[in-house]
């Protein structure tokens, strides 16, 4: 069987697999947006407690990148569909190298978490534009399998940087902070490798609904995302503290916990090609929900060590399943021209879930502590698999995405 023909304009196999991997090493910067300096939060906390606001801002400076994302990436996804998007995407990584390194000389917590901000503003221009370049890059046939392996490289990604931030955060809370320069290594190639991306108007037309933008498609296909990681961002966000209070300081431990969770979720991603062969999109993300709420409810009692490595294995599992399904169903609907719009909405509700948790766990915990936060985790998870074993039941039934 001969290999279907290539859209016009779309870059040969041997230019497409370097741009590939530079794309896939951008895709890790999300995720170490975030996690990376997760094992410095305790030591973070005892060196700001005195400040004014520092038991407030401290969990704030791993999440709040997620506010400056949710506004930034929509933002981002209309320029990526009206300018080059290799541009986006530089302009992204200048900008994330200057404010994610800024908690190495800056010190005081304000000015700590406002340079956190920008970094969010990096983050949205370096997803969206990354995410729009993939679709533009690969057909429908390919965009299943290469969109598993950008989630993987994001989880692998951020397994390795959020061990580096545990280790260096074992030498000083500074420590993980200067993970953020090694973009600067990517830069050269991408002028090198990276296609200089025309916008999407100019593309080939595909087989995708035309005209107005599926508005009702998109949202149904963002409550995955953004519960997603709304409750996997609980884990960095309380781990540290639960292990601590369970007697264990070591802040390379707690960073090993939470790589495993990544480790987990980007093997499973890799995998996505044939997992998205065993079911219907709906009722895959309802099974990685069911899964994530089982392993929530479980860690809501703080159980022995070598269980919480096992329930962060089971997690990051169902969480390997659902980004690359979600972004997958997605570009099954939205036309070339609008991708840039589609990924910055879809980077926009992952964020804005990252953003969220913080608040959450500020709200739950005096209430009902660690467990009680993950047990509100779980239910939360619960509810978005009911939520698409229904979506499922209406779509077989021949409802319209609008109507559901």
């Amino acid at each position: 069987m001969s290999a279907s023909p290539e859209p016009p304009g779309t870059p040969g196999l041997a230019s497409r697999v370097p741009a590939l991997v530079i794309l896939l090493l951008c895709a890790t910067l999300t995720v170490m947006a975030g996690a990376t300096i997760a094992p410095s939060l305790p030591g973070i906390a005892a060196h700001f407690e005195t400040q004014p606001g520092g038991a407030a801002l401290v969990p704030m400076i791993l999440t709040v990148p997620g506010l400056a994302i949710a506004i930034a990436a929509p933002l981002a996804g209309l320029l990526a569909d009206r300018t080059p998007k290799r541009r986006v995407l530089l302009t992204g990584i200048a900008v994330y190298v200057i404010a994610g390194s800024s908690g190495l000389y800056l010190d005081t917590i304000g000015l700590i978490t406002f340079g956190r901000l920008f970094l969010g503003v990096a983050v949205g221009a370096i997803m969206t534009s990354a995410m729009a370049l993939i679709a533009d890059l690969f057909d429908d046939a390919e965009r299943g399998r290469i969109l598993g392996y950008q989630a993987a490289a994001m989880s692998f990604g951020g397994m390795s940087f959020i061990m580096a931030g545990g280790f260096l955060a074992d030498l000083h809370w500074r420590g993980p902070f200067a993970v953020y320069l090694a973009p600067l290594l990517l830069i050269p190639f991408i002028f090198a490798w990276v296609p200089y991306g025309p916008p999407a108007a100019k593309l080939p037309e595909t087989d995708a609904p035309k005209g107005a933008f599926p508005w009702a498609f998109t949202a149904m296909i963002g409550v995955a995302a953004f519960a997603n990681f709304f409750t996997y961002f609980t884990i960095p966000l309380k781990l540290p503290f639960m292990l601590r209070d369970m007697g264990i300081e070591s802040a390379t431990l707690a960073g090993s916990a939470i790589a495993l969770l990544t480790f987990s979720s980007g093997i499973v991603s890799l995998g996505f090609g044939r997992i998205s062969t065993l079911a219907p999109a709906p009722l895959l993300a309802a099974l990685a929900f069911l899964i994530a709420s089982a392993g929530y409810a479980l860690l809501s009692l703080q159980p022995p060590v070598p269980v919480v490595f096992a329930l962060m294995v089971l997690i990051g599992c169902a969480s390997g399943i659902v980004l690359p399904n979600a972004t997958t169903w997605l570009y099954t609907r939205v036309p070339p021209a609008m991708r840039g719009q589609a990924a910055g909405l879809m980077t926009m509700a992952v964020f804005t879930a990252q953003f969220l948790a913080a608040p959450f766990v500020l709200l739950i915990d005096p209430l009902g502590g660690i467990g009680g936060v993950y047990m509100t985790t779980a239910f939360i998870a619960l509810l978005t698999a009911l939520f698409y074993i229904i979506v499922d039941r209406r779509l077989r039934q021949g409802d319209a995405p609008g109507n559901l």
